[in-house]
């Protein structure tokens, strides 16, 4: 212990400073261990196919000839939205009224099921039964369960022929859809454009892809995030190109989007004149975009986007920092149609904004207030005279 020199007095060590460094230290190291923590399991979160037993929150309390009364969290969702209980299906309108203590009356099409007084059901945004037989019979199509070869097997897929109207001379009867479901959903996710391309004159293809239901699995069961998806895509195009198909339209719903976008960068180096135009709805034209967005939505970090990437490459070798349509945007050959809803929880919607203003020449962009894949729910005739007129203009 020193002396003071001028009054000889000793001197006590000051610690705070050592102990304010090693606070600061420590917390420095605590804050990137649960970064860390966060990042590896906000990666296997991303990855890891986990198929979950569905859950019915709403309770039916009266259901009248064209009105139904629920109660429960969300019974007031907005837009037009699908009703599924065990064995049954209908539909509900976007006309919400609440009449108070959590109590919601909105209009109701047996699509094609009633539901009883007391049933619990859920809401399914994509509005229209995904059993195939239930859904000819509300929509009135034909449709069939088909199936194309790709790089792990076979894989199933739902295929819509055009009007026979349509059929036999040039026109969009050669003109394909092809539907790109999104991470967690199923082919049904078309079902609620399918109708209305089906009217326009166009076969369509709605696929599933591997890890899906009834399609090949992988070994470790994990999302390609659109990298090795895009292999299966480019099977299913070859399919139409197989039964007739002149040119193609791709239709990618959120993670579908990363796939579409995916495959059009692989056949750039053959060049994509088959493709007419491509059609995203709430895309996922960038991966570290929405790995921020989500990182902040858990509190982490934008450090915690960085490991999840990070994690990711280590785990599976998919590189998330090169699947970034929006920066690659001037590489862009075909028209898009972008529609996405400001109030989009999952994907953000800055990615889009900058997408379409980044390639006004080829992006006409539909910017709604819906949620993720919830634009046509939210207003089915925009959305529907939108993608008509898109589809008429194109080349």
């Amino acid at each position: 212990m020193s002396l003071d020199e001028r009054t000889g007095a000793q001197l006590v060590p000051r610690r705070w400073p050592r102990r304010m460094a090693v606070g600061s230290a420590a917390v420095a190291g605590l804050t990137l261990a649960t970064t860390g923590a966060g990042g590896w399991y906000f990666a296997d979160e991303l990855l890891r196919v986990r198929p979950e037993p569905p859950e019915f929150p709403l309770r039916v309390l009266e259901t009248g000839a064209s009105s139904i009364t629920l109660s429960g969290d969300d019974a007031d969702h907005p837009g037009v939205i699908g009703l599924h209980w065990p064995g049954g299906y209908a539909r509900a309108g976007g006309d919400v009224t609440v009449d108070g203590d959590g109590v919601v009356v909105r209009g109701l099409v047996p699509y094609p099921d009633r539901p009883e007084a007391g049933t619990q059901v859920r809401i399914d945004s994509y509005a229209a039964p995904a059993d195939l037989v239930a859904f000819a019979e509300v929509s009135g199509l034909k449709l069939e369960e088909s199936w194309y070869d790709g790089p792990l097997g076979r894989y199933p897929a739902t295929l819509v022929p055009a009007p026979s109207a349509a059929r036999g001379a040039p026109g969009p009867a050669d003109r394909w859809v092809v539907h790109v479901h999104g991470r967690g959903a199923t082919r049904a996710e078309a079902h609620r454009l399918i109708p209305a391309l089906h009217r326009l004159g166009h076969p369509q293809l709605s696929i599933a892809y591997r890890n899906d239901d009834g399609a090949p699995g992988t070994p470790q069961r994990a999302y390609g995030l659109g990298w090795t998806e895009a292999a299966d895509l480019a099977a299913a195009v070859d399919d139409a190109r197989g039964r007739g198909a002149r040119d193609v339209v791709l239709v990618g719903y959120s993670m579908g989007g990363a796939i579409v976008g995916n495959y059009l960068r692989t056949q750039r180096r053959e060049g994509t004149d088959d493709i007419a135009g491509v059609v995203y709805d709430s895309p996922a034209l960038s991966w570290p975009d929405i790995l921020v967005y989500q990182a902040r939505q858990r509190g982490l970090p934008s450090l915690g986007a960085t490991v999840a990437g990070s994690v990711v490459r280590a785990r599976t070798g998919i590189n998330v920092w090169a699947m970034d349509q929006v920066v690659h945007a001037d590489e862009l050959d075909v028209p898009v149609l972008l529609v996405h809803g400001a109030d989009d929880p999952t994907v953000p919607v800055t990615s889009s904004d900058a997408f379409a203003a980044a390639r006004p020449d080829l992006v006409t962009y539909l910017r709604t207030q819906a949620l993720h894949v919830q634009s046509w729910n939210r207003d089915p005739r925009r959305y529907e005279a939108t993608l008509a007129a898109f589809l008429a203009d194109l080349p």
